[in-house]
């Protein structure tokens, strides 16, 4: 069986490939809505919740994985560092799925290692203009973000109550909660920053699939600075970055170093 660490639209994407191969998978997604997002079908098991290294290791042994597929968020370092170490443990083969980086820094386009380095950089930047922020890296980080002026930051967020009471809590109000689910086009993207006035945008590098390349697009046309947190760096012992090469790698009999 393989074991697809899902919770993404890659992750969706490689399971029904793969199902269709007829391969038997075991699709493992941090909530339910993400496994349920996907239909049930014959070969298909869904498991959801977080995974540690220990409860990744009984994952493996339950579902007699020979192959795991690593298909989470580009952010998630640390579902991706313990699926490497349960792997290696129990000697099963690991792919990752990693999305490809198309973000071109420049004038309009800054960088950033951390989410403190982004704060600080707007705590500066505020003083001189009038413009606001738009957030859109999600709700788990949003406490980094606490002491921006909340008056001139806006959120965008799922549109779950967990997610909704997050916000309020942390004293975002409704009127600057923009909870929609994506993805987005330019022309909705350009709308509600100009609607809200967004000087600033920040955002993580999550790819075509995250729909990053529109947010830098709808930026540009609203003259917003997108301010960008670089990927984590993990060391991934086998990275594909398309879901047919993954497929490939899982479908046919090919050697995969572990």
């Amino acid at each position: 069986m393989i074991l697809v660490l899902g919770g993404t639209i890659d992750g969706r994407e490689l399971t029904e490939a793969l199902l269709e191969k007829g391969k038997e998978i075991c699709y493992s997604s941090l909530t339910n809505i993400a496994t349920e997002i996907i239909q049930e079908k014959p070969g298909l098991t869904k498991i959801s919740g977080q995974l540690d290294g220990s409860t990744l290791r009984e994952t493996l042994t339950i579902y007699n994985i020979d192959l795991c597929i690593d298909a989470t968020h580009p952010y998630a370092r640390e579902i991706s560092e313990n699926a490497i170490w349960a792997c290696d443990a129990m000697n099963v083969k690991y792919i990752r799925l990693e999305r490809p980086s198309h973000i071109d820094e420049g004038e309009d386009v800054l960088a950033y290692d951390t989410y403190e380095e982004v704060r600080d950089y707007l705590n500066g930047a505020m003083g001189n203009n009038d413009s606001n922020i738009l957030l859109t890296t999600g709700s788990r980080q949003l406490e980094i973000f606490e002491d921006l002026p909340k008056e001139r930051t806006y959120v965008r967020v799922l549109p779950t109550p967990g997610v909704l009471q997050k916000c309020q809590n942390l004293g975002y109000k409704t009127s600057n909660i923009i909870a929609m689910q994506g993805p987005f086009s330019v022309e909705l993207n350009a709308a509600i920053m100009a609607e809200y006035n967004i000087g600033f945008v920040v955002t993580k590098d999550s790819g075509d699939v995250g729909g990053v390349g529109e947010k830098v697009e709808a930026a540009r046309k609203v003259g917003a600075k997108v301010l960008f947190i670089r990927r984590p760096v993990v060391a991934y012992p086998k990275v594909v970055s398309s879901t047919d090469e993954a497929v490939a790698l899982a479908t046919e009999d090919i050697k995969i170093s572990v």
